[in-house]
């Protein structure tokens, strides 16, 4: 289809030419002015009928041109963004020596479930394109899900609206971990558990990712705290939090490739 319509823009002016020459040929085989003057009437409204769709159509593929530009262009600060994230919270003696084994895949986001309790997302990369399952999957203002499975051209996530996915996270000031987990209402707002109540905590501090898995580097920003409760019986906070962006609304997102993953899994094993 994309074809045929390139081909039409391309060749819009031929095609004008010999739609009018045929109504021409029509309509002047009789003389009177009356056909002239309906001749010309319908191939004016007919060539700016065309100009108009071959311009919508031309402004159609310059839009998608200049947005596939503008996703490599994000891609690359993704990629430097996620290095500078992850370097600031490490010791300034650390931070030249620390690799840092991520790069991202741009992807479309085709479908997006936020209804249930267990939602999860379909992206336009798979296997071709490098995505394996348990790869990470951030936007532009934080965490998306978690690949599950995999085709040749597409690829499921396991949405962090789930109410059975935990993320490692960390509070930025008190560099404190917990579990960022929804809690199946809103999809912006979530709570952080697994803080022991002798933390510091402040309201309004950073919820970033914690590091301490393969899917994300520390230190993505992913939302802040608007309040929080001791739990006398359990020792740990109730932390709510609000997320930075909303994530039944995105659109575009990026898929973290680990290049040390192999190696990772490896060393668990031998740990089993």
């Amino acid at each position: 289809m994309q074809r045929i319509v390139e081909a039409l823009v391309r060749f819009r002016n031929p095609i004008s030419y010999l739609v009018l020459l045929g109504l021409s040929t029509m309509f002047l085989n009789g003389r009177s002015s009356f056909h002239q003057n309906h001749l010309e009437k319908y191939s004016l409204y007919f060539s700016q009928s065309i100009y108009s769709f071959s311009h919508r159509i031309e402004s159609y593929f310059n839009l998608k041109k200049i947005n596939e530009r503008l996703l490599k262009e994000n891609k690359i600060l993704i990629d430097l963004q996620l290095k500078s994230n992850e370097l600031k919270l490490y010791p300034s003696n650390q931070k030249s020596k620390k690799r840092f084994p991520f790069k991202v895949i741009t992807a479309n986001v085709i479908k997006n479930s936020f209804l249930n309790q267990r939602n999860f997302l379909i992206i336009d990369k798979g296997s071709k394109d490098g995505i394996v399952s348990e790869m990470g999957v951030i936007s532009d203002h934080g965490i998306i899900g978690i690949i599950k499975s995999v085709s040749e051209h597409y690829s499921t996530v396991i949405s962090v609206l789930n109410q059975n996915l935990k993320i490692n996270v960390r509070l930025k000031n008190s560099s404190v971990f917990g579990s960022l987990s929804w809690k199946g209402t809103n999809p912006i707002y979530f709570q952080v558990d697994d803080v022991v109540v002798n933390s510091s905590l402040i309201n309004g501090d950073t919820i970033v990712t914690g590091g301490m898995s393969s899917y994300f580097p520390l230190g993505i920003p992913l939302g802040k705290i608007t309040s929080y409760n001791r739990d006398t019986r359990s020792g740990y906070y109730k932390i709510n939090t609000s997320l930075f962006e909303d994530p039944s609304q995105v659109y575009h997102v990026y898929v973290i490739e680990n290049k040390d993953i192999e190696e990772i899994n490896k060393l668990k094993k031998e740990i089993r």
